[in-house]
């Protein structure tokens, strides 16, 4: 097998006809069967040329072979020596001799059409992790013979050092360019113990990282393998070549920058111990890929860009003197482009935490981030470019990315391209430029001026603009004088938001869109107020200020909710990245689909780190979420029973999330009791799948485990002390402040004897209770309380208990008498306290769910829905006669329950009659499907009339039962 060469465009090769002429004739044949692609390419080339001359025999096996097969061929050799190396001069030859014929085959390959561009480099990355490695062994096999290890002679590999070396950039992603260097970084973790001495570990890990980086770029009888650059490691100006692991980890945590976590996303272990390797990323993943979405992160990589431009001068687009790396348009555009949105959604989908820069491509259009046309033409473009730039490097080995000033130097770039006609070629490297723009320049836009479509928007100097006044007259601003002296107070730096100068900066460019949604939202002047009374209580600005510039529906629906629903505004005051999720293309399945919205908690919860950071991770993700779930009401995507059921997945898994880390903490010092299983019951509205924004966990701890028995850790505990103890750290776990907020209200009153009992109750003592002591209101609630986490059969264990409690025989006059009894003294004692309070209204939710409790317990067996949700039993009545009314009264619980949780979500006071604003009764008509609020008024007083009616009825006829 042969490799197949496509020729190149014919040109005059003399240079390589007398080369050729000069050969054995054994040698001669193979590399003359492909001079249509070799003679233009050496021709060319004079690196080329050179590396032929000194390879011929070597060049006319590969040739009679296959790239793959021949590249395999240097890797093992080169794997070979470095594990058999004498010296430093046993080594050298052959990894230089390694680098020019991968770097001949590479170009032979990849301008005859055999091997890709994406191949080509990925060829090149891997011969640079071969080397580095090699290298590495034979220091470390030197350090060993030093007595220097601690480890015997066979296990003193680079792979047991303790010294791990990261391929960062195009390296890292397996890309190099023709004559790149590559950029590593080593990082060592002390606590490997392969040192004799630890406290020499800086010393010996520098001194064998400056050896490594002499045999790989010091120039030689053979050349030089990589240039080599140590400079992105932390802190170069003043910090050893070779750095302990927790030193890199606090540096990057503290003072790290956001180019530092852009040269990360392609960072991998190369060479040398891959386990502290992949130790190390794990630690550092979460300063790369932050926990929120990080939109400041566009404008500081924008100023990178611009500062690159400056320094290299780089200029329009155009062909000869184009700088095809860093020019408008280049490699470095696309690079940005994907980096960017993988820096800003990364930390929240891990499938974007991709290292070649073309499959992060596809991994953003997977997510839809960015389209599927978007993601296929700068991939093509990409490797375009990088075909460009291979060619320009591969003439003379050196590193250039500038295209040749004359256009007789472009058309050998065109040749070996494959592209005879110069006028062709300039064309399709326009046009890539051209597209690679058009994409950049959507995503890294300009700042906005201060101006608009309409007019002035000038706010500086003390006296007002008069092109501003009539600008912001013509908006829709009855008082523009006060806008314009609103503003200037945003610009003083009035409030906590404004102060810093970055915040102003980005408040600066905002301003124009701003004030244009501001004109657009109905009442300019009101929702001025509103904007002015929110930032005045903002704490800090810069990140929301960076989002509300990049996302205009994000701007628009902030200023809605100030209006409509200002609970929702609050919780973007006081936490910011809630608003993060609005933006993401998988909004709608997160809020939309239970296992979507499970698998971001368990994903996001998955990567803390300790059983702290879990417990904060657990209230990010629950504020953003529920931020999301409410947005989703609000918006009309979600119905009030699939808000009510995501609230309720929600907070199940965050509990079942939390419950794990709590007893895996509580494992390590009491330990475990043998034989004991352990139970979650839910209540309320979590059982129920009938949660608010604002809803508490109703839950009990059950616990099955013999009584006279002690845990097994160095704390042991008695069995009820033991479960009690553990409960408490749940509690806890769930309620405790962090600074990043409270996570739910824990109540745990539903338990045996109440506030009385004991924090977690024995499965016998459960059972002996509600055969023995409970109250009627107790097995109300258990008619529909829910196992939500059970060890083994624990689960159906428990049950079994409930069904056989509701199954009981009971005295059914005096069931419905206490029932009618505890709505009474519920009615006296804790009355409606607005007219749209509608739990506890007279014909109101309560009522609905002591008609659904009731029948339960009197007549479960022809109800047949055990456990069921308050409309399910309600239309079960119907179905079996008991209620006639059955199936209105479920419809009316659905328009109470959309009342009910858009007045949670939206407003912060819902019971105080100046919450009530003329845009929330807009907004809450609508969403009940209402022409008008006063339509809804006055249905919802038939509403309750036809509540408290069927209440009374079906009490009297469930008497008789």
């Amino acid at each position: 097998m042969t490799i197949a060469l496509s020729p190149l465009p014919t040109i005059d090769h003399p240079d390589f006809d007398l080369w050729l002429a000069d050969l054995p004739a054994a040698v001669q044949g193979g590399i003359s069967a492909a001079a249509p692609c070799l003679g233009p390419l050496l021709q060319s080339a004079p690196y080329l040329l050179d590396l032929a001359r000194i390879n011929p025999e070597w060049l006319a096996e590969a040739l009679a072979s296959d790239a793959d097969t021949a590249f395999r061929s240097i890797l093992a050799e080169v794997e070979s020596v470095g594990k058999s190396a004498a010296d430093e001069d046993e080594l050298a030859p052959v990894l230089r001799i390694a680098k020019g014929r991968t770097a001949l085959l590479a170009a032979v390959a990849e301008t005859g059409g055999a091997w890709t561009t994406a191949q080509s480099t990925a060829a090149l990355s891997d011969l640079a992790d071969a080397a580095l490695d090699a290298a590495l062994n034979l220091l470390v096999r030197q350090a060993g013979l030093k007595g220097q290890l601690t480890l015997a002679a066979g296990d003193a590999t680079a792979a047991n050092s303790g010294l791990a070396i990261f391929a960062l950039g195009k390296h890292g992603g397996r890309e190099l360019n023709y004559s790149s260097d590559i950029d590593i970084v080593a990082f060592f973790d002390p606590e490997k113990g392969a040192l004799t001495d630890p406290g020499e570990a800086t010393k010996i890990y520098s001194r064998m990282v400056q050896k490594l980086v002499g045999l790989m770029e010091d120039r030689r009888e053979h050349g030089y393998v990589f240039r080599t650059d140590l400079r992105l490691r932390p802190d170069p100006g003043s910090t050893p070549v070779a750095i302990s692991f927790d030193a890199a980890l606090a540096y990057y945590e503290s003072r790290g920058q956001n180019w530092e976590r852009a040269a990360w996303i392609k960072a991998r272990a190369c060479a040398g111990d891959q386990q502290v390797g992949a130790a190390f990323l794990k630690e550092l993943a979460p300063y790369v890929w932050r926990k929120h979405l990080d939109f400041a992160t566009i404008a500081d990589i924008q100023a990178m860009k611009r500062q690159i431009n400056i320094a290299k001068r780089v200029g329009d687009i155009r062909v000869e003197g184009h700088n095809v790396k860093l020019g408008r348009g280049g490699i470095r555009e696309i690079e940005f482009f994907t980096q960017t949105q993988q820096l800003i959604a990364g930390g929240r989908d891990a499938t974007l935490r991709v290292k070649p820069t073309t499959q992060a491509l596809a991994a953003l259009a997977e997510a839809n981030w960015i389209n599927d046309q978007t993601a296929t033409e700068l991939t093509k473009t990409y490797w375009y470019l990088r075909a460009v730039e291979n060619r320009l490097q591969m003439l003379a080995d050196e590193q250039t990315h500038t295209m040749p000033a004359t256009s007789d130097e472009v058309a050998t770039i065109a040749r070996l391209m494959g592209q005879g006609d110069l006028s062709r070629f300039e064309a399709d490297y326009r046009a890539a430029l051209e597209l690679v723009v058009h994409y950049y320049s959507d995503l890294f836009a300009d700042g906005e001026s201060l101006g608009s479509g309409e007019g002035n928007l000038v706010f500086t100097g003390s006296d007002d603009d008069p092109g501003t006044l009539e600008t912001l007259s013509a908006m829709g601003f009855s008082d523009p004088s006060k806008a314009i002296e609103t503003v200037r107070r945003w610009h003083y730096g009035s409030y906590p938001a404004t102060r810093a100068s970055a915040a102003r900066a980005h408040l600066t460019e905002l301003l124009p869109a701003l004030i244009a949604n501001l004109g657009g939202a109905g009442n300019a002047d009101e929702a001025m107020a509103q904007f002015d009374n929110f930032l005045s209580r903002l704490p800090t600005g810069v990140q929301l200020f960076a989002l509300l510039r990049n996302h205009q529906q994000l701007r628009t629906l902030l200023i809605q909710f100030m209006a409509s629903a200002p609970r929702m505004a609050e919780a973007v005051i006081h936490r910011a990245h809630v608003m993060d999720g609005l933006i993401d293309p998988a909004f709608a399945d997160d809020v939309t689909h239970e296992d979507v919205l499970v698998a971001k908690v368990d994903a996001f919860l998955g990567e803390g780190r300790s059983y702290e950071e879990t417990i904060d991770r657990a209230r990010i993700i629950g504020q953003e979420q529920k931020f999301l779930i409410a947005a989703g009401l609000l918006s009309g995507t979600l119905s009030a029973t699939i808000a009510g059921e995501q609230f309720t997945a929600l907070a199940q898994a965050l509990l079942r999330r939390l419950f794990d880390a709590v007893r895996h903490e509580f494992e390590k010092r009491h330990g475990k009791i043998a034989r004991s299983s352990v139970a979650l019951l839910a209540f309320g509205k979590m059982a129920s799948r009938e949660m608010t924004v604002s809803s508490d966990l109703d839950f009990i701890l059950l616990y099955d485990a013999p009584l006279d028995t002690e845990s097994d850790g160095d704390k042991s505990l008695s069995t009820n002390h033991y479960f009690t103890r553990l409960t408490q750290r749940l509690v806890a776990a769930i309620t405790a402040p962090t600074a990043e907020g409270v996570l739910y209200e824990a109540d745990m009153r539903l338990r045996p004897s109440g506030n009385a009992g004991p924090l977690a109750t024995s499965l016998a003592g459960f059972k002996s209770y509600h055969r023995d002591n409970a109250w009627t209101w107790e097995h109300l609630a258990l008619s529909r309380a829910r196992v939500i986490l059970a060890d083994e059969n624990l689960g159906h264990t428990v049950d079994e208990a409930i069904a056989e409690v509701m199954a009981r025989p009971r005295d059914v006059a005096k069931t419905i008498a206490d029932v009618v009894a505890m709505r009474k003294l519920m009615a006296e004692e804790r009355p409606a306290r607005h007219p749209f309070d509608l739990k506890l209204a007279k014909g109101g939710l309560v009522d609905l769910e002591f008609i659904a409790q009731s029948a339960q317990l009197v007549a479960g067996n022809k109800v047949a829905a055990p456990q069921a949700l308050t409309t399910k039993v309600l239309m079960r009545m119907a179905d079996t006669g008991l209620l006639e009314q059955g199936a209105r009264l479920a419809d009316i619980h659905r328009v109470y329950s959309t009342i009910l949780q858009v007045m949670s979500v939206a407003l912060v006071s819902p019971f105080k009659d100046e919450a009530w604003s003329a845009a929330f009764k807009e907004l809450l008509a609508s969403l009940t499907h209402y022409p008008d609020y006063s339509r809804l008024e006055l249905d919802l007083a038939t509403m309750q009339d036809e509540v408290s009616a069927a209440a009374a009825q079906w009490y009297e006829k469930a008497e008789k039962l």
